[in-house]
Order: C-alpha cells, then structure tokens, then sequence
C-alpha cells in the first residue's frame, strides 16, 4: 500500500470517532494532499443519519474543512510547487481539465465541486491555481459548489438514509449529463445576453 494511502486510513481512524470535529478535519485532508476512502460524503451521510438534528453543523463543517484544503491545494498550484504538479501537468486528462478551466473558469470548477466520484476534482483545483484564477471567484464558486452537494446530501441523508451514497453512485452519468447541460444553457443564455447589449450599444 503507498504511504499516502497508509497514511490517509491511519487519519480515517483516529478522525471516524470524532464527530463533527473529525469530519472537518478529514474534510481538509481529503480536498488537499490525501484521499479518504469513499471521501467526506459518505461521512457526513453516516453522521446525518445518527444525529439528524446536527445535519447544517455537520454539512456546514465538511464544507468549511473542504475550502480550507482545497485552498491549500490551489496556492501550492499557483506558487507553482514542481514536486506536486509534474505527475499531473503532462497528462492527457490533465491538460483537458485545465482547458476546460481555462475557457470555463469559475463555471468549471462550481460544476466540478457539485458533482459525484469519478470526478476529476482535485485536478480542477490544480489547475485553477496554475492558471491564476482570481481566489476571490476560485472561493465563491468552491463556496457555492459544495453547499450545495453537502447540504443536499444532508438533507437526503436525514430523509432517504445511507442508501443516498450508493445512488449517488449510480446515478453519476446521469447528474453530470444534467448538470453539463444546465450548465450549457447557462453559459448560452450569458452569451446571448452579452451579444444582445453589444447590439443595443
């Protein structure tokens, strides 16, 4: 097993019994260096369902941990750390994701945050910190993303129980094809409206 590995399931155990305060430390481990095995989410699932009532402290701790680990992950991009970039920054969906971010910006990384595993996550984060993106837009759409998923997924959990997690799963294909295309009209119905006060001007 790598020594990441080793190291993330050593944190996974002394965190688990922690609560709240264990989620958001893990919540930072695993938007930064380490990758927790089955992420924050399936966490604050668990949590939300033994303690409905904490569900906004529990949703509202993954969030904060995870914007202070992906900060940390997007300023050691942007100081342009080589150690931590040279096995990504040659690859093929490497230099995909960062054309995506460097066409789509924010746009890119508040859809990116939203959605389920497999997602190249931490690979938009990276990139949004090589291509200098404003931290101001990087932390709002960062912000906006992950509210959104983990108070979803909190409310869910409260509702539907721990088999939220195993839908997610299956339903992955299916949220990113509706979530790309909400995204598209989005990003349309902006162009349209730019074009349209270009005319009126």
């Amino acid at each position: 097993m790598p020594f990441l590995a080793k190291l993330a399931a050593g944190a996974q155990k002394v965190l688990l019994p922690l609560g709240g305060w264990g989620l958001f430390a893990a919540a930072i481990l695993d938007s930064s260096f380490l990758s927790l095995a089955g992420g924050v989410d399936l966490w604050l699932i668990a949590l939300c369902v033994i303690h409905p009532s904490r569900m906004p402290l529990y949703a509202g701790a993954a969030l904060l941990g995870s914007l202070i680990g992906c900060s940390s992950l997007y300023f050691a991009a942007r100081k342009g750390q080589e150690a931590l970039l040279k096995r990504n920054q040659s690859t093929a969906r490497f230099v995909h994701i960062r054309q995506l971010v460097e066409k789509y910006g924010a746009s890119a990384l508040f859809i990116a945050s939203i959605l389920p595993p497999p997602t190249p996550f931490k690979l938009c984060v990276l990139a949004a910190g090589l291509l200098h993106l404003r931290y101001g837009k990087f932390l709002l759409a960062l912000g906006f993303g992950r509210a959104l998923r983990y108070f979803a997924e909190g409310l869910l959990a409260v509702r539907y129980g721990r088999q939220v997690w195993e839908w997610m799963l299956r339903s992955g294909p299916v949220v990113i094809v509706v979530l790309l295309a909400a995204a598209g009209l989005v990003l349309l119905s902006r162009a349209l409206r730019r074009k349209a006060a270009a005319v009126g001007s």
